[in-house]
């Protein structure tokens, strides 16, 4: 039987062609791929990976330096690194770290908009087993104490944020000037 100039057998027999070299192509590009994987793969071990910082006063900024020792067979490869605070900004070596040695994380903490306790986690995304490592470390921002509002600071600042409370005690709300909002005192037009 024939179906546009083949015949059925031709169509199968092409059909499967196609399919098993679909197959073939998928089996050696997977088992290429997984293979080059396993080949890099490296171990890390980060220089004390939580850490607590002394106090700090607000507006100031901590500089954190990481060091990521290489322990592994095959050239370490820092992808990214991701803090988990907007307030840090981290640089990290874009070269291969070969096996025994290290590279350095730099990371600055910037403590103005923070105010107590801080913590945080900064993901180091590279080429090993586990495909990245976190690094932890807290510290406390506090107030200077050398510098209090006195009460003049205090009450003008008390006085900015409740200027609007004055005027609307005095004329009013916003919505109700100059209107009669008092049934009682409602004439009828005639």
């Amino acid at each position: 039987m024939k179906i546009n100039g083949h015949t059925t057998w031709q169509r199968k027999k092409l059909s499967i062609s196609i399919y098993l070299s679909m197959a073939i192509f998928a089996f050696m590009t997977l088992s290429g791929c997984s293979a080059d994987t396993k080949q890099n793969l490296t171990t890390v071990k980060i220089e004390d990976p939580e850490r607590k910082y002394f106090p700090i006063l607000q507006g100031q900024r901590q500089n954190i330096n990481v060091k990521v020792f290489n322990t592994g067979d095959h050239p370490l490869k820092i992808y990214e690194v991701y803090p988990s605070c907007g307030c840090t900004v981290a640089k990290y070596p874009t070269k291969l770290i070969p096996v025994g040695e290290y590279g350095t994380i730099e990371m600055e903490y910037n403590s103005n908009k923070n105010l107590g306790y801080v913590g945080i986690y900064t993901t180091i995304k590279t080429n090993t087993k586990e495909g990245s490592q976190t690094f932890f470390f807290e510290i406390n921002v506090v107030p200077d104490p050398h510098y209090t509002k006195d009460y003049e600071e205090l009450y003008n600042a008390d006085k900015e944020a409740n200027k609007n409370l004055v005027k609307e005690l005095v004329d009013g709300a916003a919505n109700q000037q100059g209107y009669i909002t008092d049934p009682k005192q409602m004439r009828k037009f005639q």
